[in-house]
């Protein structure tokens, strides 16, 4: 309990005179040990921010607010609270650490450099300065820099028992195992090292132990070695016995993946989980299987000010149980396997992502005797996959939604493939896609016969097209600002990279200059949207655009459209060309990833030729073609909508989806296939 009198209304006060104490310190300490997850840090804050309103100049009400706010994972105003607290206090590690991380994290590396040097001028010469720089250049993820500084602080200063361990810490957290181990068995040398030294050097000889009988090449396979430590652990269950289920039923189900934010895969996950829970109440079954459940969704995190809970209410009023990863508990490895195996000595040396999702969630499986780890995304097989088989799921479905890391290199982690080609070796382990483009391009990448796959594509239901007052409002002025318009194209998508926005408002003024009585709607937000509308001005297009942000009302936006176009770079089978045909509008999309398979070309769409290199002149043409047959023909925004309503149904997508997690396991994984794509380079 707090240390300081509560007032019965809520708001904290002080008994005595508002004097900073030594309880208060104590209370303050006391709500950050508190706040060990999620839930119990956004309990915490508000305690926390009404100390730092009392007492704004002391540092640790600052510190402790800005850690328990961490611990929140709210992303935004991150960057300005830690500088605020370092610029309080310039002197404190501690809050330059933080304002240095989220500089990093905000891409600002150059800018954390300078902040790092004015403090840390030059090579410190004491042995502690040297170390916290060097520490601090991994926070600004300049690892060869920091790798220099960690070993002249060796050679400069032999004596240091702090040096080697911390060294040796970062070494191990990077993966280089031989030189950590090395570091580690000096300074125990010398019989004065620090407790903890010695089980660390113990857990790295056991694990390489292990390596050295599973993975004889590993250290010669130029192969990081954590990574060969993923393969190996994975390599474990190539025996396992799986658990039997009973058959023809739906038993325990946890649709899992990294949040419920705003994206495609997210929303059919929240689709599926609540149509599944759905029928399971009220009628128990679907095409003679029966649903047993429970069914429920686990996410890394549903942290409101993220907005990844933007699709919760989808399955909170279907009464689907929702768990967040970010509040359990997470349990040391060695309680994970009970006995002394190969996989007890591995475990503490996987990759970072992997291990955070091992300790957490494998005593959530074992907890609710979890049937099937159905794992949505790339992201969430690194971090659910492992902890699924470490806890004994008989099924584990992996649904890849787009195409695979490889081709899109800002999403490539080193992990992926060698993770999917031990798992696919695995009993029990399933593959399945929303389109054939994606499977294909897995299958390619990793060498797996497209028998694998099986393809469920998404479920779409038709958006209301009701507005809000607000979305009334800015459609009335923009009509009145482009009065003389006849035509209106619209694009629904999240302004970044994968979507190619500025290539969208190319394509608006080449389309302008060639049909002038065309305006344009955009609703989306995203991490471009500044720049794009800085484009849209300079080419002098911005008075044609009605930028209507991120909208619960996507519905009444796509009934304002006469045409539809997506310009993406990568896509899975994108959810948005398919609600733009059930509101009956033709639509015009690169051919990527599965785009091609949610339109019936000539009739209900157009594909550009190319993903990449986009001609925008036979681009205009075919938006310019498929409004044609929309003004020509009265009848073809309805044939629109029965065809994708035919093809795309949510009552389809269900009774697939539930097919296959009742269908018999494949009894034996079929030998791999040599890959077709360059690996890409690890991050």
């Amino acid at each position: 309990m707090p240390l300081l009198a509560v007032h019965e209304s809520g708001r904290a006060w002080f008994s005595a005179a508002d004097v900073y104490s030594q309880a208060v310190r104590a209370e303050c300490a006391d709500l950050v040990k508190r706040a060990d997850n999620v839930e119990t840090a956004q309990v915490a804050l508000p305690r926390l921010k009404y100390l730092l309103s009392r007492f704004p100049g002391e540092l640790d009400v600052n510190l402790s607010h800005a850690l328990v706010a961490e611990m929140t994972r709210v992303r935004e105003g991150m960057l300005e609270l830690w500088t605020d607290v370092h610029e309080k206090f310039p002197d404190n590690y501690r809050a330059l650490q933080y304002r240095l991380r989220w500089l990093s994290r905000h891409q600002r590396t150059a800018e954390g450099l300078e902040i790092l040097e004015r403090h840390y001028p030059g090579m410190p010469s004491d042995v502690d300065r040297r170390l916290n720089k060097a520490e601090l250049l991994v926070e600004l993820r300049e690892m060869a820099s920091a790798k220099a500084l960690f070993v002249s602080t060796l050679a400069d200063f032999p004596d240091s028992k702090t040096a080697p361990l911390v060294y040796a810490k970062r070494l191990r957290e990077w993966g280089e195992l031989t030189e950590a181990l090395t570091i580690l068995d000096r300074l125990l040398a010398t019989g004065q090292a620090p407790k903890n030294a010695s089980a660390m050097a113990e857990e790295l000889r056991k694990g390489m132990e292990v390596l050295d009988r599973r993975v004889p090449d590993w250290r010669t396979c130029g192969i990081p070695a954590r990574i060969v430590v993923l393969r190996a652990a994975i390599d474990i269950f190539r025996d396992r016995s799986v658990r039997p289920v009973v058959p023809g039923q739906l038993g325990s189900v946890s649709l899992i993946t990294g949040s419920l934010g705003t994206g495609g895969a997210e929303r059919q996950l929240a689709r599926t989980a609540a149509r599944l829970e759905r029928t399971r109440r009220e009628s128990g079954s679907i095409s003679g299987r029966k649903i047993r459940g429970p069914i429920q969704v686990v996410v890394k995190s549903l942290s409101r000010e993220n907005n990844h809970d933007f699709f919760l209410p989808m399955i909170a009023c279907e009464q689907v149980e929702a768990y967040q990863i970010d509040n359990m508990t997470p349990a040391r490895p060695a309680d994970l396997v009970a006995e002394d195996s190969d996989l007890r000595h591995l475990l503490p040396l996987v990759p970072a992502h992997a291990a955070f999702g091992t300790q957490r969630l494998v005593e959530h499986f074992r907890r609710h005797e979890t049937d099937i780890a159905y794992i949505w995304q790339d992201g969430a097989v690194l971090f659910a996959a492992l902890a699924a088989l470490v806890a004994g799921v008989p099924r584990i479905v992996l649904n890849v939604r787009g195409l695979p890391p490889v081709l899109r290199p800002h999403l490539f982690r080193g992990e992926y493939e060698p993770m999917y080609r031990a798992l696919a070796q695995i009993p029990g382990v399933e593959f399945m896609s929303n389109s054939h483009a994606a499977a294909k391009a897995y299958c390619d990448w990793l060498g797996l016969q497209q028998e694998r796959f099986t393809i469920v594509h998404n479920g779409v239901e038709h958006l209301p097209a009701d507005p809000n007052e607000t979305d009334e409002e800015r459609w009335q002025k923009f009509e009145r600002r482009t009065a003389d318009a006849t035509e209106t194209i619209g694009g629904v998508f999240r302004i970044d990279v994968d979507k190619r926005p500025e290539l969208w408002i190319d394509f608006v003024r080449a389309y302008h200059e060639t049909r002038p009585n065309a305006r344009f709607v955009l609703v989306g937000s995203g991490p471009l949207l500044p720049r794009v509308r800085q484009r849209a001005a300079e080419l002098g297009i911005a008075d044609r655009i009605l930028f209507v942000g991120r909208s619960a009302s996507v519905g009444y936006w796509l009934a304002k459209m006469d045409a539809f176009v997506l310009l993406s770079r990568f896509e899975g089978l994108p959810n948005v060309l398919i609600e733009a045909q059930l509101a009956g509008i033709p639509v015009v999309s690169t051919p990527a990833g599965g785009a091609c398979e949610t339109f019936t070309p000539g009739v209900t769409g157009l594909a550009t030729d190319t993903v990449e290199a986009v001609d925008l002149e036979a681009l205009c043409a075919k938006v310019g073609h498929v409004i044609d047959w929309r003004r020509s023909d009265p009848s073809l925004a309805d044939r629109i909508r029965q065809i994708a309503s035919e093809r795309f149904s949510t009552s389809l997508m269900v009774q697939r989806t539930v097919d296959l997690l009742t269908s018999p396991p494949a009894a034996d994984p079929p030998a791999e296939h040599p890959r077709k794509y360059k690996r890409a380079r690890a991050r």
